[in-house]
């Protein structure tokens, strides 16, 4: 695919980010009415459909971290959405990471092919769009990017796995206050390479996740997420 189709389809990022804003709308109104930090159906599923939207975008502006964060975040959407069905409808922990490896196997091999196949051998770039003909930027840069999306990507690997040890989906603290470390970094990140499509996320998700620290300071209670059916 050359640069001039990738500009075009560039706006089309735009897609995911408004299902994530709208997911972290969703789960704060949803929170405010219970006065408890709480999350419920709708957010997995705005989760999943973003993570799949992005999932094919990122492919296309070849930006490989973003791609492999997406495969996991969308497997853990799933799995939510999966725990939150009776018992006898939930896979098992097994047929999960089987997933995962196929899901991250697909990718990296996708990646390989098309930097072998293509007239693009990088796995890392910034992408084409029509404020940016994406010139380089330091490695610097796209570590503090990568560590961001990593802190941001994190929150859901220990969500998915308190998911697990209790069998509920439900979020905590520490969801929240990795949310704000990845948010700052990537927000930082994405304005330095100025990526609109990827600043829209972070910078919006900044005041639901101060908001939930909130409730859950205010309620005082070693579970406060609660799971809605």
């Amino acid at each position: 695919m050359n640069e001039n189709w990738r500009e075009t389809l560039y706006v089309l990022g735009f897609i995911p980010y408004v299902l994530f804003t709208a997911r972290s709308l969703v789960q704060w109104i949803y929170s405010e009415k219970k006065q408890v930090s709480s999350v419920n159906p709708a957010f997995w599923k705005l989760s999943l459909a973003g993570n799949l939207l992005l999932l094919i975008h990122s492919f296309i502006q070849v930006q490989y971290h973003v791609c492999m964060i997406q495969v996991a975040n969308g497997i853990i959407s799933w799995r939510n959405l999966n725990l939150m069905q009776p018992p006898g409808k939930r896979y098992t922990l097994q047929s999960v990471i089987l997933l995962f490896i196929l899901g991250i196997s697909l990718i990296t091999l996708s990646f390989y092919l098309q930097a072998c196949l293509t007239d693009v051998p990088q796995w890392f770039r910034i992408p084409s769009s029509p404020w940016h003909q994406g010139e380089d930027t330091s490695f610097i840069w796209h570590s503090i990017g990568s560590v961001g999306l990593i802190l941001f990507a994190s929150r859901f690997w220990i969500q998915w796995w308190c998911a697990e040890k209790y069998q509920t989906s439900y979020l905590g603290s520490l969801f929240w206050v990795l949310s704000l470390s990845g948010e700052f970094l990537s927000l930082v990140y994405f304005i330095r390479i100025f990526d609109p499509v990827h600043i829209l996320a972070p910078a919006f998700g900044l005041i639901p996740s101060i908001r939930n620290l909130m409730l859950i300071a205010k309620a005082k209670k070693p579970l406060l997420f609660k799971q809605e059916a």
